[in-house]
């Protein structure tokens, strides 16, 4: 039996590790957020079906949408700050982006950090209802019918407030690089 020896390339053993981006996090953030809407018409429209034709509701519908609903949000809302889709109203925005566009840039990156806090506060106000829910077992529902544990929706929360938290910076950071950007007219160009 003979013995082969591979060549090895200099530095082929030293893969640098993979390294996941705040892009990627998000992105399956979302895209688990998007799933879960399917999972929620499934589970509805079940619901619906079963009390019209077998006169039988499921049993913890009402409760896995209230529950799901508020996940949905938090999983989704960094990337919706990402892709420009949060609602608001830019009729001012646009007047300044025709006149005073650095003045624009600066308001936005007021409003992102007004973002970035406010989501911060919420973060600091939800850990203390995680942390109670997680020790008291709290849950929605009936005993003896249907319980749902509500802490992993409250981790969510924590998980989405950072995850909004921190796009909100990156965009306010963005905003004011490109007010301060010499050489150009302050933007134009939505972040």
């Amino acid at each position: 039996m003979a013995i082969r020896k591979e060549k090895k390339e200099p530095g082929a053993a030293l893969k640098p590790p993979r390294r996941v981006s705040f892009e990627t996090v998000i992105s399956i953030m979302n895209s688990i957020g998007t799933a879960w809407v399917m999972v929620l018409l499934v589970i509805i429209n079940l619901d619906i079906g079963s009390r019209l034709f077998f006169n039988f509701p499921l049993r913890g519908v009402p409760e896995i949408v209230t529950m799901s609903i508020v996940a949905c949000v938090f999983l989704q809302i960094a990337h919706t700050l990402k892709v420009g889709r949060l609602t608001r109203v830019e009729i001012l925005l646009n007047v300044f982006q025709k006149r005073l566009p650095k003045l624009r840039q600066f308001c936005e990156g007021i409003y992102h950090l007004v973002g970035a806090c406010l989501l911060a506060v919420l973060f600091s106000a939800s850990i203390p209802l995680f942390t109670g829910a997680w020790k008291i077992g709290e849950y929605v529902g009936a005993e003896g019918d249907f319980m749902l544990p509500i802490w992993p929706v409250k981790l969510v929360i924590l998980i989405g407030c950072v995850a909004g938290s921190l796009q909100f910076l990156m965009i306010a950071a963005r905003n004011f690089i490109q007010m301060f950007k010499p050489g150009t007219s302050g933007g134009g160009e939505r972040l």
